[in-house]
């Protein structure tokens, strides 16, 4: 058992950002649209403001756009010929479009992977997990429970969703054939622990080491580990009880089911005694947080912390964790690409006039100067732009930027609307490709449907919606971000 889920997890890490089945009709589908949808913007008369560059700008994103969402090559080739576009059509220089490079920001994303896959690669996290298991297991409601506990735990020591979702299901999945549960129910709990991934993911900066770092990034605002706390963990965790409550109601028990506890404490023995290579991940894992919590003393940005506890977990003696193969199997590159490409649509295109341009021909010319109707048109015209292109990273590339430049007039602090955008594409979703990490446990992994996605997240709109006009925004201004 723990072999498979050390595997499930390292092999998730791995996993593209955006996963799809192969379909030749489709992928040429997607060819054909591009090239209809980028000559458009390159030749049709478009609203007035929009100088060449932007309008190059426009073309060149909507094309890759089109590709990402019909999977016509994997993600990161898209991502590539779109930032060589850039370069070759002179939009942007090599420093703006790869300036990520140089931030902190994308050496926090790949140390977060890096220490994803040393604490699955020790073992630390499946024992973490039967831990919970083992005292608080003992109905179906509970295991609906312990998804959100676990997602939230487990987020402190594995700053990726994929891994923490594939762990947990590993665990569940036994439960589950244990109990010889009913398929409704285990279509339901395997569905709930990637729900509350992605709604425990949004409480710590680390959470979702690719989605909120890339909104921080978006902002253009500096800020620490406890910044995000400040900002997030409130709103988090009231999103991920609404969550909670709301898939108890969708998803009620409909009769009792047992849980084999024996089977379970059977199933923890097997780990054995923890052993040295947990406990020193355990120690650098713990230092890091405690270096996150406390950057405020020292500083020292949580990139380079985390870094440091990378390069500590492959030391001889007080490592011996992490070896070179890890940078190849550990790092998800198709993402950290992805990421880049990102950041490089909002940089390109404030530079070009792109964004400011699409804020101006999307919304309202004057930003309203009430924060709960700013945030009821930010955060509604996201989740409708997030519902045609699917994915949550595609989907803020290119609307947080023109959604910060918008804010600008009000003097909104830029992390305000960054954080609606965020929380617009993080935790909502109708269907199953509208979230990779909901797409990922699609099926055989965690044995639920389109239909049961769907009839969650219908009624997930208005909770959504009540997180961000209502909880957030009340939140931020009680701490001075509004």
């Amino acid at each position: 058992m723990r072999d498979s889920a050390r595997d499930s997890a390292r092999d998730s890490v791995r996993s593209a950002v955006l996963i799809c089945p192969p379909a030749w009709d489709r992928r040429w589908l997607g060819i054909a649209l591009s090239l209809l949808v980028g000559g458009a913007v390159w030749l049709a008369p478009l609203p007035a403001g929009l100088s060449q560059a932007g309008r190059e700008t426009l073309a060149v994103t909507l094309f890759t756009v089109v590709w990402w969402i019909f999977n016509v090559t994997p993600p990161a080739y898209a991502t590539l010929l779109m930032l060589l576009g850039y370069l070759l059509l002179g939009l942007a220089t090599p420093e703006l479009v790869f300036h990520i490079w140089t931030m902190p920001l994308m050496w926090l994303i790949i140390a977060a992977f890096l220490l994803a896959a040393a604490v699955t690669k020790s073992g630390l996290a499946q024992r973490v997990a039967y831990f919970f298991m083992l005292r608080y297991a003992t109905s179906y409601r509970s295991l609906i429970v312990l998804t959100y506990g676990l997602g939230l735990v487990l987020s402190l020591l594995i700053p990726h969703p994929f891994p923490r979702a594939l762990l947990v299901m590993a665990v569940m999945g036994a439960i589950i054939r244990q109990a010889r549960m009913a398929p409704a129910h285990a279509a339901a709990l395997g569905l709930s622990v990637f729900v509350a991934t992605t709604a425990t993911s949004m409480i710590f900066l680390t959470g979702d080491s690719t989605l909120n770092i890339a909104t921080v990034g978006f902002s253009g605002v500096t800020v620490g580990w406890l910044d995000w706390i400040k900002y997030m963990a409130v709103p988090g965790i009231i999103a991920s009880l609404a969550m909670l409550g709301l898939f108890l109601l969708v998803f009620p028990a409909r009769s009792p089911v047992t849980i084999d506890r024996a089977a379970l404490r059977a199933e923890q023995q097997k780990l054995g005694p923890i052993t040295r290579r947990e406990l020193v991940t355990l120690a650098w894992v713990l230092a890091a947080l405690a270096l996150w919590a406390t950057d405020f003393l020292h500083h020292i940005d949580p990139a380079w912390v985390a870094l440091g506890a990378v390069v500590g977990l492959s030391l001889p003696g007080v490592g011996d964790v992490l070896d070179a193969k890890d940078i190849n199997t550990g790092v998800n590159w198709p993402i950290i690409f992805f990421v880049m490409g990102a950041l490089a649509i909002g940089a390109v295109g404030k530079a070009t006039g792109m964004s400011e341009w699409l804020a101006a021909s999307l919304l309202p010319a004057t930003p309203p100067q009430n924060p709960y109707v700013f945030a009821a048109l930010v955060g509604g015209a996201t989740m409708l732009i997030h519902m045609v292109l699917g994915s949550a990273l595609a989907c803020m590339s290119i609307v947080a930027p023109p959604m910060v430049q918008y804010a600008a007039a009000t003097g909104m602090n830029p992390l305000v609307p960054a954080l609606i955008v965020y929380t617009a594409v993080a935790i909502h979703y109708l269907l199953p490709f509208q979230h990779v990490t909901i797409l990922l446990g699609q099926g055989e992994v965690g044995g639920y449907d389109s239909r049961h996605v769907l009839r969650y997240g219908l009624p997930l709109t208005l909770v959504v919606l009540i997180v961000i006009i209502l909880v957030e925004v009340t939140w931020w201004q009680f701490v001075g971000l509004l």
